[in-house]
């Protein structure tokens, strides 16, 4: 199936979950020191993800299963706050 990671079509197999795209955005970001520097001083690493415009939470990331055409972004933490 065909979904849009930061407006890239990427092809996944049927029945993707977002937990496993989650997991590969923090595997391929693990050395931005900038990710780096958060996790040392909080724990996490405050990258943000959205599922068709939505913000959705760290606790719903295993229930949702991703579907053809659905659009996922995520978000560094950069802006501060």
């Amino acid at each position: 199936m065909k979904l849009k990671i930061n407006s890239v079509e990427q092809n996944f197999p049927a029945g993707t979950k977002l937990i496993e795209l989650v997991n590969r955005v923090r595997e391929a970001n693990k050395d931005n020191p900038v990710l780096k520097s958060l996790i040392e001083k909080t724990g996490k690493d405050h990258i943000t993800f959205t599922h068709n415009r939505r913000v959705v939470k760290s606790s719903e990331y295993d229930s949702i299963e991703l579907k053809e055409g659905d659009e996922i972004r995520w978000i560094y933490p950069y802006a501060g706050g």
